[in-house]
């Protein structure tokens, strides 16, 4: 993944990643930090790149791939993020650790896209199928909203 300084066309800084990148989404976070991050889904792999100070902050490997479809979107507390892909699953993760949180069900066709909304009380998902779900986040994540 290569930044650009548009002005003098000079690469800024390049992030690597081992696979092709299927889904990219910058956050800016809640969390105390302030933190703006980068979420890349790439292979069977979610890594999460700080912005600031252009370092790899975690990477964790998914029981997903996304080769052909899916993504991952980071919540903006910075304290989970959500994964979808072929397996028509769509899956909650802690953000510190990687433990899966939540396996949800709901399309019948591959997840090609996911996002949180910018308050973080819900998030989208699309799918193969034709369809749009709309998922409250959690109430035992009453925390982060």
């Amino acid at each position: 993944i290569r930044f650009w300084e548009v002005d003098n066309n000079v690469v800024a800084h390049t992030f690597k990643v081992d696979a092709e990148v299927r889904d990219m989404e910058i956050v800016n976070t809640t969390s105390d930090d302030g933190s703006t991050i980068l979420t890349v889904a790439s292979g069977n792999m979610v890594y999460f790149f700080d912005l600031n100070s252009k370092e790899l902050l975690k990477s964790y490997t998914m029981p997903i791939h996304f080769k052909d479809e899916g993504g991952a979107s980071l919540h903006p507390s910075g304290t989970k993020f959500v994964a979808g892909g072929s397996d028509l699953w769509v899956r909650v993760f802690d953000y510190e650790t990687g433990e899966e949180l939540e396996c949800l069900k709901g399309h019948h066709g591959p997840i090609r896209c996911l996002r949180y909304a910018p308050d973080g009380k819900s998030f989208a998902t699309g799918s193969e199928d034709g369809t749009i779900r709309l998922w409250k986040t959690t109430t035992t994540d009453a925390k982060d909203e």
